[in-house]
């Protein structure tokens, strides 16, 4: 009697029946409904940044031409009938090294077979996942380059307090945080510019920093001011963007802001079954699954400056590269 009364209610209010099984519905995953939380194509700026370049040989040789020879006048007067003045240019060799990436993500034919809506686009979902983690990587590979401590053979400290000369805007090898609310970071950007220049010839056009440091530009005292006399929609982060390019001279869509987030610290990942400790929402644990880890921007709280030959094929780096890290703390100069 018992068990038809508990029949009776799972078919009229969907109550579990017997044994606590429901006997007119049995769980499942909707085929019309998943979530799939993939960052976008757009918030991978390394492959707009950098550009490719093909080699056949997984180590080789490239030329670099020495700017010395083109920054120093070796125009001489010619007298009336006699020889042009002699002069050259130096040329030289450095080694470069092509590392190979790889990466599967296995499909079966009876995994397919086998697959229930919506992961039966299997296919789909493996490219995207294997597409995405070799934007990742590269990601990662170019922060890891260009964006980080020692990188650089010269570094400016960032520090919290004002600099001892109130008119200094780098002194004895640190500036002010642009976090400070009396930073002046435009005059910052100012003088690594210039300092780029003085060291090249060539003035910095790009400019490349993490989400973290332009959060930290916009919210700057100076900048919203300057913001609010040079451009009428100043409430709009396009203004912000229109102001710092402007005031440095170069092109708003030459100004890079990445945005692409890792976990702060490493996850677990087992070697045998490729699972990563995570937590109920799916996101990365400590080694115990009891600790989410933090996330942060790749690349730091940096700032990139550098020039890129908008001439060249395959838009080549100029070498001249400027970085202002720490939020931004650290301006790490080649010397």
């Amino acid at each position: 009697m018992s068990e038809q009364v508990n029949k009776a209610k799972a078919v009229v209010g969907g109550e579990a029946g017997t044994n606590g099984l429901s006997s007119v519905h049995v769980d499942k995953p909707l085929s019309d409904f998943s979530v799939k939380v993939v960052q976008d194509d757009t918030h991978f700026k390394a492959r707009q940044i950098l550009s490719n370049f093909n080699s056949k040989h997984r180590q080789d040789m490239y030329y670099f031409y020495e700017p010395a020879y083109f920054m120093i006048n070796q125009v001489k007067e010619r007298a009336e009938g006699a020889e042009a003045a002699k002069a050259k240019y130096g040329v030289s060799r450095k080694p470069l090294t092509t590392k190979v990436y790889a990466l599967k993500q296995p499909v079966t034919d009876e995994t397919v077979a086998n697959a229930d809506k919506p992961i039966d686009r299997i296919y789909e979902d493996a490219a995207q996942f294997v597409t995405r983690q070799f934007l990742l990587n590269k990601e990662k590979e170019m922060a890891s380059a260009i964006l980080k401590d020692g990188v650089w053979a010269t570094d400016w400290t960032g520090q919290a307090a004002a600099l001892t000369d109130p008119n200094a805007v780098v002194e004895a090898g640190a500036f002010q945080k642009f976090t400070a609310s009396t930073s002046k970071p435009l005059d910052v950007l100012d003088e690594a510019m210039q300092t780029i220049q003085l060291k090249s010839g060539l003035r910095p056009n790009t400019m490349v920093l993490t989400r973290t440091v332009w959060t930290a530009l916009k919210r700057n005292a100076s900048i919203k001011t300057t913001k609010l006399y040079t451009n009428g929609n100043s409430g709009s982060d396009d203004a912000i963007m229109d102001t710092i390019a402007s005031h440095l001279g170069i092109m708003a869509s030459d100004i890079y802001v990445l945005d692409v987030v890792e976990p702060a610290s490493a996850a677990t990942i087992d070697g045998t079954t490729f699972q990563i400790t995570t937590d109920e929402e799916g996101y990365a644990t400590n080694a115990l699954g009891d600790t989410t880890l933090a996330n942060q921007f790749i690349g730091g709280n940096g700032i990139l400056l550098m020039h890129v030959d908008k001439t060249s094929k395959v838009s080549t780096q100029q070498l001249l590269l400027y970085v202002l890290s720490g939020l931004v703390c650290t301006l790490m100069v080649v010397n």
